[in-house]
């Protein structure tokens, strides 16, 4: 046996307690994935033993797959104990999406934040092709705090698409810190505390944030004066920090239990 698959057998069943054949499977299939670039199981029989038929390989490698059921919640603190960093820690929600053919393979996770790469923790197949909902969101963030605990987070850093209301309300229930970036004809205004529930529900009661942030000048940046609310009448108050990178082109965060000065180098993380 080569002397990766004996150390990472070794790892594996350190952390997994997996049966010994399925940890040195899974120890070559690691060794193969990148010098093969590939997820084709046809062209990863080389992960199997080298006087093993390769008709033989390529069923073990179905039966692998169809069968063994990951644990995945082990799996998940085994991956976060490879991460090399310590708390607190900068996750990043984020979501990829390709085709195999006409079916959408769409990837909700969320990893950890270090030297420039996000290590995966935690993560959802979705069933549909397209964006995500807040539902997916709060259930993939649960998953992901069986593994780690709020204040064992600097922040939460995502893109536009987290920033629903419904998912910050959950955010903020839960004391987490975040940071989210705000499409620019998002709508904010005072906090819930600074205005009745009439004026908050009225059309009236907040502008889209760009308004704020074509005030800055292309490379400008501008922390709002005070916390806004994003969602209306039962808005979530929020730090807003906001740069226009081009003529009609910005970058607007909202942050909540984090310093507005450090938003942008916290979303550069992702």
């Amino acid at each position: 046996m080569l002397p990766y698959v004996r150390q990472l057998t070794r790892v594996l069943s350190e952390r997994l307690g997996w049966h010994r054949a399925r940890m040195k499977l899974m120890a070559r299939l690691t060794g193969a994935l990148p010098m093969q670039t590939t997820t084709n199981l046809a062209q990863l029989v080389s992960a199997g033993k080298p006087k093993v038929e390769t008709a033989s390989t390529y069923r073990r490698l179905q039966r692998f797959f169809a069968e063994f059921s990951f644990g995945y919640e082990t799996l998940g603190r085994f991956l976060l104990d490879l991460v090399p960093t310590e708390p607190p820690y900068i996750a990043v929600l984020d979501q990829t999406e390709w085709h195999f053919g006409q079916t959408a393979v769409n990837v909700l996770m969320i990893g950890i934040a270090e030297g420039g790469i996000a290590y995966p923790v935690v993560w959802s197949v979705l069933g549909h092709g397209g964006g995500s909902g807040a539902s997916e969101h709060t259930d993939l963030l649960k998953q992901f705090l069986r593994l780690v605990e709020p204040d064992e987070l600097r922040a939460l850093v995502a893109d536009r698409e987290p920033a629903g209301s419904d998912f910050l309300k959950e955010l903020d229930q839960r004391e987490i810190p975040f940071v989210i970036r705000l499409k620019k004809d998002r709508r904010i205004g005072p906090p819930p505390t600074e205005t009745s529930s009439t004026d908050a529900s009225s059309e009236e009661w907040s502008l889209p944030v760009k308004m704020f942030a074509r005030a800055c000048t292309p490379g400008q940046t501008r922390q709002l004066p005070a916390p806004k609310g994003l969602g209306g009448a039962e808005s979530v108050e929020c730090q807003v920090t906001a740069r226009r990178l081009e003529e009609d082109s910005f970058l607007i965060l909202a942050g909540q239990k984090v310093d507005p000065g450090s938003m942008l180098d916290l979303y550069r993380k992702r």
